[in-house]
């Protein structure tokens, strides 16, 4: 099930600074997931054998392959998100 994980949270972003949960990991990149996920994630359940089950390789590579956006679009996204735009 691709949402298992989702109420899970990570005690500091490295992007935001903050909490966040693994819904806001898995989903940062248009649907796809943020490519620090492993990194973030790595430590609470097998991230990796997740990833590799709900997504192709292409889809991976292309998360991985795409620049971060920056702060202030990522707090801009989680406003219109949280407010229903």
């Amino acid at each position: 099930m691709l949402e298992q994980y989702d109420s899970l949270v990570h005690w500091r972003c490295r992007q935001l600074g903050g909490e966040v949960t693994f819904r806001y990991c898995r989903r940062l990149l248009e649907g796809l997931p943020c490519s620090r996920v492993v990194a973030c994630w790595h430590s609470e359940f097998d991230v990796g054998a997740f990833l590799q089950s709900h997504y192709d390789p292409d889809q991976l590579k292309a998360a991985w392959n795409q620049p971060a956006p920056e702060k202030l679009v990522q707090l801009s996204e989680l406003v219109k998100r949280a407010t229903g735009e």
